[in-house]
């Protein structure tokens, strides 16, 4: 195979390479772009083995699957538009290069992946682009959005910036700066900043890249907000500072990391883990209680701050409910499988999950 990199005949449409993980915001509008996508690389994290499953609730969720559509996934959607996908293992998969040249794109196109290596980033002759979550050089690193929120940021931002050897240090093309309210969960700042902003970027800079003369704007060396790390549940909870911190910046991280399991307080007793908590509002008004402790009044459930009460609205977990149903299923005997199933009316839901 000739190492010469080829550039597509038609300047104003490219070919490209999606690299992202998962069905990502990013990937439908990009097909529905008037450039080919020649391939796309799904960074998704392998799950490890499935404990050992009996037969009868292997049948139900084989069974449910024929009746029901399953979602879509970034395979299934890559199939549906016959676009070539590989699943890479790592950044350091041996065969991520030869499938990537194999492909031959113009330009790839990251979101949500993996820092790619030199080898990898540079095989496009039109570059590699990234859309990152924060206006650069703020907030370089894997997990801008939860820092924005940890530090209360009044604003959040996006960038379309072209991938070097650096930690989100690449020339700029476009970045746009939003304002943001205290309290937005992770979700919803997800979808402010990537989903409303960020994929218009994206699209107007990939046909910048298109014409021959995209903008760039270097960036300055320095990260004037430190780098955002990937940070776990475990971490954010020994970070959090009930006695000193605010209680608008407290709740609003709690808000943030609200799905997170480890951040917010443990199920009452007896709950047996079918129910969840999710933040409510705060009042500011006199409390008793050591900060961060449960407590209950008539109006429900709350968390205690010097400042009032951060309330607690409990949900009904249903997909840990099922969890819990199907290990009971696997582990009985098929006349008890049966008889419990049908008391709960939840073979389909059993098996859909």
């Amino acid at each position: 195979m000739s190492s010469k990199k080829k550039v597509t005949t038609d300047s104003t449409r490219l070919k490209i390479v999606i690299v992202t993980s998962g069905l990502s915001p990013i990937v439908r509008p990009l097909l529905a772009s008037r450039h080919t996508i020649a391939g796309i690389v799904d960074c998704t994290p392998h799950n490890g083995a499935s404990a050992p499953e009996s037969a009868l609730p292997r049948l139900m969720r084989r069974a449910y699957r024929v009746l029901k559509k399953p979602a879509p996934t970034l395979e299934s959607v890559a199939r549906k538009h016959r676009v070539p996908y590989y699943h890479a293992h790592s950044v350091r998969d041996p065969q991520l290069e030869q499938r990537i040249r194999q492909w031959q794109p113009d330009l790839m196109v990251v979101y949500y992946a993996p820092l790619l290596r030199k080898n990898i980033f540079s095989l496009p002759p039109r570059g590699t682009i990234n859309l990152h979550p924060s206006t650069l050089p703020k907030y370089r690193g894997g997990h801008p959005l939860f820092w924005t929120a940890y530090h209360l940021e009044t604003h959040a931002g996006v960038t379309v910036h072209y991938i070097d050897a650096g930690m989100d240090s690449g020339d700029i093309l476009y970045q746009k700066s939003v304002p943001i309210r205290p309290g937005l969960r992770e979700a919803d700042l997800e979808d402010l900043v990537i989903r409303r902003h960020g994929v218009d970027l994206t699209l107007k800079a990939v046909d910048a890249v298109a014409t021959g003369q995209p903008p760039r704007t270097p960036q300055p060396g320095t990260c004037p907000t430190g780098l955002a790390p990937r940070i776990t549940a475990e971490k954010l909870a020994s970070l959090i500072d009930w006695k000193n911190w605010p209680i608008t910046r407290l709740w609003s991280v709690l808000r943030f990391a609200e799905a997170w399991q480890k951040v917010t307080p443990p199920q009452p007793d007896g709950w047996q883990g079918v129910f969840r908590w999710t933040i409510g509002p705060y009042t500011r008004e006199p409390v008793h209680g050591e900060p961060g402790s449960l407590a209950q009044d008539e109006k429900g459930y709350y968390l205690v701050h010097p400042e009032g009460k951060i309330r607690l609205v409990v949900r009904y977990d249903m997909k840990r409910v099922l969890k819990r149903l199907l290990s009971k299923l696997n582990s009985a005997s098929t006349a008890g499988m049966i008889v419990l199933a049908q008391h709960m009316g939840m073979i389909g839901a059993l098996v859909e999950m």
